[in-house]
């Protein structure tokens, strides 16, 4: 009878410890789902031949919230940049660096956030975001480029 008992007691004990591991499997996978849960955004930073510039998104409207900024240097020959800053000026209205006429002034956006490095012809990154409602403008500010037509705006909304 003891032996039974015994053997019983073990086989709640798998079956707990089963139902359990089940249970953290099932949280395991469905946790990177729940955490991800940001809305892509595409951006191609382009240049062509005859001189022209910019850049595309895969949408000008989201929702606020986290912001997944997937952006491509589709250029074979020239270094661009991400920015995104949170303003309502126009492009006109951006500080111009006066010690580099052909750049804005980053010091002067305050909260400008950008991708980690600059990337080089046919490269890739990342940057993602938790954006608040508000018009955003988005721009590669390599010399040049920003008065060469590399800026958009992004609005988000509530």
């Amino acid at each position: 009878f003891a032996k039974c008992r015994k053997g019983n007691e073990m086989s709640k004990k798998s079956m707990i410890a089963g139902a359990m591991l089940a249970a953290m499997t099932a949280c395991a996978y469905a946790m990177p789902a729940l955490a991800v849960n940001a809305t892509p955004v595409t951006v191609e930073l382009w240049n062509k031949a005859d001189g022209s510039q910019g850049m595309t998104l895969s949408t000008d409207h989201v929702k606020a919230g986290k912001v997944d900024f997937e952006v491509k240097n589709a250029s074979t020959n020239m270094v661009h940049e991400f920015l995104i800053y949170r303003t309502d000026m126009t492009f006109e209205q951006f500080p111009i660096d006066p010690q580099n006429p052909a750049v804005v002034d980053e010091g002067k956006l305050k909260g400008a956030k950008e991708l980690s490095s600059d990337l080089d012809p046919g490269k890739s990154g990342k940057l993602v975001m938790d954006l608040k409602p508000g018009r955003y403008v988005v721009f590669c500010n390599q010399p040049g480029h920003f008065a060469g037509g590399m800026h958009m705006v992004l609005t988000v909304s509530k």
